[in-house]
């Protein structure tokens, strides 16, 4: 039987560990697996996938369901929507563009350059349960062969993005979903401890000697076969992607220090881990946990919904700063999506909120996102399914595609929000649109929401 840490290291890196190999020679991984089919069609790597500036994805997601859709810009000009009494959490203007919105000011302590790139969009779920989360991710069954999102949006950037696996990672965490299905298949969680301590191991890990050793072994063997093919093209072809025993030291000393950094199962060791994978091309989608309040009944005085907009937005402008200094800033693409809001009438919630499947607020941030807020609140006539009290509730708008205004004239309608949310994503981290169209079943792309 496999041992723990051969387990974890071929999860990571596949049979034969052809991804480490990848890591510390620098060759793709296409290529080790079929050198012969690779060099003979001259295959450089290139990917097949026709995306543009292909994106990793840290996707955050929750089946608590936290009230950020309570707080964030574009609910606050209306007086009947409640907020805490707290500093952190009074009506701030942000700019978006040459749009000025108001939010929770904990919101506006994030760098411009960061609010520039971040977009906050109003949408429904349509479900008030906790487990319905796994069908939030599948977009109620909107997403092509019952795919979750995270999952197509994996499949789909692994060429472009040359990963080992195609299957999103979990790291787990309080509050995270129980299982990332890939075509069907549960995946299963990995701790960013584990993580930690299988890659820094004295043995076998990044750290040992024998990092060099592999590298040589993977170059050699290459090397032999490009000579038993009388090619120099081919052996010219091997150098060009090879990485130098500086290199590897300068890498492998970067992750190691990534890694001496991860010291418990934290959502901000959640999202460190999530950047060491992508630095070895592990996985394009590594979902994590950042939490926002959780499922706050009860909530005296909503002290955890303040607490938790604190610690939240301080794990983003630490992951911002993170990915920065890793150089990832332009190719790491942030969402935060849960499976539903929460309550928001102004004198039912000063004690806690309950579940609003009308109205949720996805966060975008990345590089092919455009500062900006899609859609907005609106009274509705009716208890909210999730236990609002009184007549009234909010729910989010129809949204004007072309604008990315909330209207009750919008062409996108309520019912149509979720998946909309979905395919705006997908293009803001390089999807094409047929592929988009042929992955979500419904919904329309939201310009506004991106730079291109």
């Amino acid at each position: 039987m496999l041992g723990r840490r051969d387990a974890v290291l071929r999860m990571l890196f596949g049979a034969g560990f052809v991804g480490l190999r990848s890591l510390v020679s620098g060759i793709p991984a296409a290529i080790l697996l079929d050198p012969r089919r690779a060099m003979a069609a001259g295959d450089a790597g290139a990917p097949p996938a026709p995306i543009s500036k292909p994106q990793y994805i840290i996707y955050s997601t929750s089946f608590n369901g936290d009230p950020v859709n309570c707080n964030a810009p574009g609910t606050y000009d209306d007086p009947g929507i409640a907020h805490p009494s707290a500093p952190s959490m009074v009506s701030t203007p942000m700019s978006f563009g040459a749009r000025t919105v108001k939010g929770a000011q904990i919101w506006s302590t994030l760098p411009a350059p960061v609010l520039a790139r971040t977009c906050f969009f109003h949408h429904g779920t349509y479900t008030i349960i906790h487990p319905d989360e796994v069908k939030v991710l599948g977009l109620l069954g909107l997403v092509a062969n019952g795919e979750m999102l995270p999952s197509f949006l994996s499949r789909e950037l692994a060429p472009a993005l040359g990963t080992v696996r195609p299957q999103p990672l979990s790291l787990g965490g309080e509050g995270a979903i129980e299982a990332i299905y890939y075509q069907g298949q549960p995946q299963a969680f990995l701790t960013p401890t584990t993580l930690a301590s299988v890659l820094a191991a004295p043995k076998n890990g990044l750290g040992a000697a024998n990092l060099v050793a592999l590298r040589d072994q993977t170059l050699d063997s290459l090397n032999a076969f490009a000579r038993s093919q009388g090619n120099t093209a081919q052996r010219s072809f091997i150098d060009q992607y090879a990485t130098s025993a500086t290199q590897l030291r300068t890498l492998q000393q970067g992750l190691l220090g990534s890694l001496s950094t991860i010291k418990d199962n934290s959502q901000d060791a959640q999202i460190q881990a999530a950047i060491i994978l992508f630095q070895m091309k592990v996985t394009p989608v590594v979902v994590v946990h950042v939490g926002f309040g959780g499922d706050n009944h009860g909530d005296t005085g909503l002290a955890a919904e303040i607490a938790g907009h604190q610690a939240g937005v301080s794990s983003i402008a630490k992951m911002m700063q993170a990915l920065s200094t890793a150089n990832l800033a332009d190719q790491v693409t942030f969402v935060m999506s849960n499976v539903f809001g929460r309550t928001m009438v102004n004198g039912f919630n000063a004690n806690g909120r309950q579940h609003n499947d009308r109205h949720h607020v996805t966060l975008m941030i990345g590089a092919g996102v455009k500062g900006s807020v899609i859609g907005g609140p609106t009274v509705t006539q009716g208890a909210a399914a999730g236990g609002g009290q009184g007549t009234t509730e909010y729910a989010a708008l129809p949204i004007e595609s072309s604008t990315g205004l909330g209207s009750a004239s919008g062409d996108i309608p309520y019912g149509s929000t979720l998946p909309s949310m979905a395919k705006t994503l997908a293009a803001a981290v390089g999807m094409p649109a047929d592929t988009i169209s042929q992955n979500i079943l419904s919904g329309t792309v939201v310009r506004p929401a991106l730079t291109s």
